[in-house]
């Protein structure tokens, strides 16, 4: 594959990173996949999330690859920008999101051994989005963010799930609400007071309900065993986590035109492909990857185990 692609770009990607960076993913997965085995939970976790960052730091390697051998073809722009930054992190972090709630949903309705562990994973990924808010917004915008995505998105997925272990139809289609309706439009509002309307709010209501609705079908669908359905409407969820984050970020970007400027200085990331990392006023990528792979300890699980257990 290293030697595909370092051809395929005329030698833009070279041979020597690309395999690195490609044997460091091969051995990401492999290790989740044995610390799992070994029921070595915790560590798997955080190798799924360093795992997860370090296919993004190779995607846009390999885009800047793309774009260096093709100009003419993007219009002689050039893809490690601060803002194709903002809005790679946020797509990221999305994705994240999307892949460890639909994760959890299923571990906890099934009542598997590291549904805590799936939990603390997606608290990592909580800490990790509200960084980016409090790095862009302040501290009290950070913390409204956390409460906003706590209270009726996170907790409301982990008891949509326990709900329908205990066949509790009332708090399943009330736990529904809170997801597509209350949380959708208190985040949706939240976004478009924040970026001061250059997200309008209609359209992040109607894309916060879309990405509920979609892990809401991809649960329903396993829980009556529609496999197929299931992973369907996982692809058509983590594929929307795209378009909320160029969408998301392009609103950063136009509220702050000046922290996103091309002239500050942009390389390729570190992923093993050649250059450094991209540095800019907010700092995402640096910030982000310290909390995402932050491992000197767990925090406190979420004890929301469900009670036939």
């Amino acid at each position: 594959m290293a030697a595909f692609l370092s051809t395929a770009t005329g030698g833009k990607l070279p041979e020597a990173g690309a395999k690195q960076a490609l044997a460091e993913h091969e051995a990401d997965v492999q290790q989740v996949f044995d610390q799992y085995v070994a029921k070595d939970y915790e560590g798997a976790y955080k190798t799924y999330l360093a795992g997860f960052e370090q296919i993004f730091g190779a995607g846009k390697a390999i885009s800047g690859a793309i774009v260096a051998q093709n100009p003419d073809k993007f219009n002689n722009t050039k893809p490690d920008t601060a803002a194709a930054d903002l809005r790679s992190a946020l797509t990221m972090l999305g994705s994240e999101h999307f892949a460890l709630a639909t994760l959890s949903m299923e571990k906890g309705y099934d009542g598997d051994p590291d549904y805590d562990y799936v939990n603390w994973a997606q608290d990592q990924n909580t800490a990790a989005f509200k960084a980016a808010f409090t790095s862009i917004y302040g501290a009290d915008a950070g913390n409204q963010f956390e409460k906003l995505w706590t209270t009726n998105h996170i907790n409301a997925q982990a008891d949509l799930a326990a709900a329908t272990a205990a066949k509790n139809t009332n708090n399943e289609q009330k736990d529904k609400t809170r997801l597509t309706n209350t949380f959708a439009n208190d985040f949706g509002n939240f976004l478009a007071t924040a970026t001061d309307g250059n997200l309008p709010a209609k359209d992040a209501v109607a894309a916060l309900t879309q990405h509920e609705t979609t892990v809401t079908d991809t649960f329903d669908k396993y829980v009556s065993a529609d496999y197929a359905g299931s992973y369907a409407s996982y692809r058509e969820g983590y594929k929307l986590m795209s378009g909320i984050g160029e969408n998301l970020g392009g609103a950063i970007v136009t509220q702050f035109p000046d922290k996103f400027s091309d002239k500050m200085p942009t390389s390729m990331p570190n992923t093993g492909m050649g250059g450094e990392q991209t540095n800019h006023s907010l700092a995402l990528w640096i910030g982000l990857s310290a909390i995402i792979l932050a491992g000197a300890g767990f925090i406190i699980f979420r004890q929301q185990k469900q009670q036939h257990r």
